[in-house]
């Protein structure tokens, strides 16, 4: 058995180049599979089949195993030769490898370029009758236009002037002595502020600026209030 199943290999290793993916040594002979194919090699001689060309596996019936093709026995192989149990693992090896063998064939075919789409045909050139303007009409003087009544005239400026309420005019409102003191506070407190800061060159800035802007603010404030 040995020396035929050395032998069965050697054969293998002749018949394909391609990875054995998964075999089966049996009393009579070799089930060997590759990524395209499917291998028996027995007494009788070599049996291979395309595995995008199996449809199905019959066994049991009569003791031969049998690889259908779409109309025919590809592979005829005597069951007796092998364990079952490893005869339905390797088969189940070659069924997950027939799947991919016929989906790797699906994108190849939707790969094909479709066929050109026809060409469309020319639009029919426009009737006459769509690109002639439309005849103009005749310029009769029959009807007389309808007279153009002119617009109103608007009001004059005097009564446009007399429906308002003339504005009282402004009164200058003078602080008088009360606005003059608070002026002369204004430019005190504006003085104080300022020669506090040149007198305090040395002091934190923080508080040259508050005295500064301080001093500022109080002053306007005072200078506004002289002139109500």
């Amino acid at each position: 058995m040995y020396s035929n199943m050395s032998a069965y290999q050697e054969q293998l290793r002749e018949l394909t180049q391609d990875e054995v993916v998964s075999q089966l040594e049996g009393a009579d002979g070799l089930l060997a599979l590759t990524r395209a194919e499917l291998f028996y090699i027995g007494n009788d001689g070599v049996q291979r089949a395309a595995l995008g060309e199996i449809k199905k596996v019959v066994g049991g019936k009569g003791g031969t195993l049998v690889v259908m093709g779409e109309a025919a026995p590809l592979i005829e192989a005597p069951v007796r030769s092998f364990q079952v149990d490893e005869l339905r693992l390797f088969f189940e090896s070659v069924k997950a490898f027939v799947a991919r063998q016929k989906q790797g064939a699906a994108p190849a075919a939707a790969t094909e370029p479709p066929p050109p789409a026809p060409e469309p045909e020319p639009a029919p050139p426009p009737e006459a009758e769509a690109t002639s303007a439309p005849p103009e009409e005749p310029v009769t003087l029959e009807d007389e236009p309808a007279p153009i009544t002119p617009p109103e005239e608007p009001a004059p400026a005097a009564e446009i002037y007399a429906t308002e309420p003339a504005a009282a005019p402004a009164t200058r409102r003078t602080g008088g002595l009360m606005g003059g003191l608070l002026k002369l506070f204004s430019l005190a407190t504006l003085g104080a502020a300022g020669y506090w800061v040149y007198m305090n060159p040395t002091a934190d800035l923080a508080n040259l600026i508050f005295v500064g802007v301080f001093g500022l603010g109080v002053a306007l404030v005072e200078w506004h209030a002289s002139n109500l």
